[in-house]
C-alpha cells in the first residue's frame, strides 16, 4: 500500500483529533470496508499480525512478548486482519 493512494475519508479528521488526544484508537468495521489503508494513513508505523509470512511470525511474536509489537514510531498501526489460517 502506498499512502499516495490513498482516497479520503469523512471518518479522517476523526481520527485526527482522536490521535491527538487518546494515546491509541480502535478502528472497527466489516470486512474491505478500508480499516487497513485508513490505519496506514494515519500511521507511521506499523506491524501486521495477520501476515502469513514466515508462519504468521508476527503474531507468534506477540503472543510470546506483546511489548515488542508496539516497539515502532507513534502513531503505529496494529493491523489485525483475521486471516483464514486453514
Amino acid at each position: 500500500m502506498k499512502k499516495i493512494d490513498y482516497l479520503p475519508r469523512l471518518i479522517d479528521r476523526k481520527i485526527e483529533s482522536l490521535l491527538e488526544t487518546f494515546g491509541a484508537i480502535c478502528i472497527e468495521g466489516p470486512k474491505w470496508c478500508g480499516k487497513t489503508w485508513t490505519g496506514m494513513h494515519h500511521s507511521k508505523s506499523s506491524v501486521m499480525l495477520g501476515d502469513p509470512a514466515g508462519n504468521f511470525q508476527n503474531r507468534q511474536l506477540a503472543m510470546l512478548n506483546p511489548a515488542l509489537v508496539l516497539d515502532g514510531e507513534n502513531p503505529r498501526l496494529i493491523d489485525e486482519s483475521m486471516t483464514d489460517t486453514r
